[in-house]
């Protein structure tokens, strides 16, 4: 997997264990909805001061964002977080 779809599925998982939206992330963040889903996809060609911004607002380490484990389970999770159980 390249770094940014890394790190857009990896933003996916650990925003889904904390159970919130996009919009519920943007407002966090700070970042716009459509940024957020596109950094998800993997198609944002981030900055690293933006990978740190992603960690510390989900309490990760920004290493956390390039686990291919936690990616491979991100592809797995269904299309909305209101749907995850």
């Amino acid at each position: 997997m390249k770094s940014m779809e890394l790190v857009g599925l990896n933003t996916k998982y650990y925003r889904y264990q904390q159970r919130l939206t996009q919009e519920q992330y943007a407002n966090k963040t700070k970042f716009k909805i459509a940024y957020i889903s596109t950094i998800e996809t993997g198609d944002a060609n981030l900055t690293c001061k933006n990978i740190d911004s992603i960690a510390e607002s989900l309490g990760i380490k920004p290493a956390d964002l390039f686990n291919e484990e936690t990616a491979k389970l991100a592809k797995k999770l269904p299309p909305r977080v209101d749907m995850y159980k």
